[in-house]
């Protein structure tokens, strides 16, 4: 008995906490405001670290674009699903909640560093080899996307998640 409760005791936090999580993921990917805010965010990171790179770009709503090419950054493209999953993994799992606040610390920061290099690479692409924009974008990007959020979750679940839990 003591067992199933302690199980509850630690589950049922964490399971609440992701639901809810999931709850704001839905609610802000249908907040058409906040997710144009967050688009154009992105636009405007991108553009500047294109610009130090010597691309000449400007910023047009939620579009990067120079007089040679122009990408759109859209919903799918702003990393808040594949960061959304990473962050209802984090809470999900039952550990202190100092290591899950560490946990979305890499997560958010981790994934948007890489979207910013996904969006660079893919103007470049689109510059350099535009036959391969799509095949970059649709193939490479999403799967690494995937593969480095599950690399994070594990460096994260390694590294601070298996702390022991004093009750």
């Amino acid at each position: 008995m003591t067992v199933k409760r302690s199980l509850t005791k630690k589950w049922i936090p964490s399971i609440l906490t992701a639901i809810g999580m999931l709850t704001i993921l839905i609610l802000l990917a249908g907040n058409e405001t906040a997710m144009n805010g967050i688009q154009r965010s992105l636009a405007v990171i991108s553009s500047v670290v294109l610009n130090l790179f010597g691309q000449n770009t400007t910023v047009l709503g939620t579009t990067v674009q120079s007089n040679v090419f122009g990408i759109s950054v859209v919903t799918a493209c702003t990393g808040i699903f594949i960061t959304g999953l990473f962050l209802i993994a984090v809470v999900a799992l039952p550990t202190r909640w100092m290591a899950k606040l560490i946990g979305v610390g890499i997560g958010i920061g981790g994934i948007f560093l890489v979207n910013i290099v996904r969006l660079v690479s893919l103007y470049f692409i689109g510059v350099h080899w535009p036959k391969f924009l799509d095949q970059a974008h649709q193939l490479i990007w999403q799967s690494l996307l995937i593969v480095i959020a599950v690399a994070l979750w594990l460096f994260w679940a390694g590294r601070w998640a298996n702390v022991a839990h004093k009750n």
